[in-house]
């Protein structure tokens, strides 16, 4: 479950939340469900296409959808307008997180990799067990958990052999901001996961390790089967399947981890890892990616948003090299190999990693302060500059 907050003009807050909850069609509408993916897999690119030719915009690929290609095609009749014209935006989208420098530039989806398709507006209706998906039927939905508020997008998500449905929901705040008493610094590593500053150690679960012998033999079985065959492709199925139970075993760690981050603490301080620039020691890669440090950082940011706290994010130079009690700085560089920080200051002695998380939780503590402050220099316009300076 995800949650964004946000706030409607004339209303009070309001919680923008996504629930997932596994779907169970019948083998005629799962083959609609593929079918759909299918199609809009093929708009997306044919969209995708038409940008880089002709420069086509959102407006104007909508305006050919619905006067001449849903006309055309027989397969564009099949799909809802409203997760057609879904696909369309996801193209819009893509380029605007392109030029914007937050994405790439967008590439073509090949079979396989497109396994979604949403209804952002209609075509959708939840009803008790039953979800009623416009030109597809009735699915049932395992309702596991109790949802509040009015559905507004519903996506269905193929996860190989498993489908899926994200229902986003619009409802009203019910919690109030907390004040800033109870903070904690978080200290990421690959021996110990993290570190709080109260003295906490969680180990590493390392959840590759325990499945990489089995990834490894089924990658030699796929390797060995024919290209095209109903052989590898059962080989392929299981491959994945291998992968998937690591990813849910990643994900389940790292809810877990961060609902307690949450729930305990009003702010929680994270350093400001630039995961993608570390990942290139090509003989840590594996482990910090298993690590999933980012995720753990993104699901505890949006969990501490819904209780009313928050998440800070600092610098995370020298914080190994500076006492935690009285900011002595050590002149000698602490290689990984050493375990204990030692201040020759104050004879603070400390495990690197809870002395570390101790001065992220300062500067965490001491950047929230500075952002509730207002600024010190009052910024003014070049107009009006010139107009103080004239007689």
């Amino acid at each position: 479950m995800k949650a964004n907050l946000i706030e409607l003009p004339g209303r009070d807050l309001w919680h923008l939340i996504t629930y997932k909850f596994r779907i169970c069609p019948t083998v005629s509408q799962e083959k609609i469900l593929n079918e759909t993916i299918e199609t809009c897999r093929c708009l997306y690119n044919k969209a995708l296409a038409d940008r880089i030719q002709n420069h086509s915009k959102f407006y104007d690929q909508e305006k050919v959808l619905v006067v001449r290609a849903k006309k055309q095609n027989k397969h564009l009749k099949a799909v809802h307008s409203q997760v057609l014209l879904d696909a369309l935006f996801r193209v819009d989208k893509s380029f605007k997180a392109f030029f914007a420098g937050i994405a790439r530039f967008p590439k073509f989806k090949r079979y396989g990799r497109f396994n979604s398709f949403s209804c952002p507006q209609s075509g959708f209706k939840l009803e008790g067990n039953r979800l009623y998906l416009s030109k597809i039927g009735s699915v049932k939905i395992v309702l596991h958990r109790k949802i509040s508020g009015v559905v507004k997008r519903v996506t269905v998500i193929r996860d190989i052999d498993q489908w899926f449905v994200a229902l986003t929901v619009i409802e009203e705040s019910s919690t109030l901001p907390k004040s800033p008493e109870i903070a904690v610094g978080v200290d990421s590593g690959l021996l110990n996961l993290v570190a709080l500053s109260d003295g906490t150690i969680i180990e590493n679960p390392r959840t590759l390790k325990q499945s990489v012998e089995r990834i490894k033999s089924l990658q030699r079985q796929l390797s060995r089967k024919k290209k095209g065959s109903h052989n590898r492709e059962k080989a392929r199925i299981g491959l994945a399947k291998a992968w998937r139970k690591v990813r849910r075993q990643r994900d389940d760690f790292s809810h877990k981890l961060s609902h307690k981050f949450s729930a305990e603490n009003n702010v929680v301080v994270f350093e400001d890892l630039k995961i993608s620039n570390l990942v290139r020691n090509h003989n840590l890669a594996s482990a910090i990616m298993d690590a999933t440090w980012g995720k753990l950082r993104v699901m505890t940011a949006y969990k501490a948003e819904r209780r009313g706290g928050r998440v800070v994010l600092v610098t995370p130079y020298g914080s190994s090299q500076k006492c935690s009690r009285c900011d002595w700085i050590s002149p000698t560089k602490l290689t990984l190999k050493d375990r204990v920080f030692h201040c020759l200051n104050c004879g603070l002695i400390l495990d690197r990693d809870v002395n570390a998380a101790g001065n992220i939780l300062k500067a965490g503590l001491e950047q929230s302060l500075a952002e509730t402050e207002p600024l010190l220099i009052r910024r003014i316009s070049k107009f009006q500059s010139r107009k103080q300076r004239s007689p």
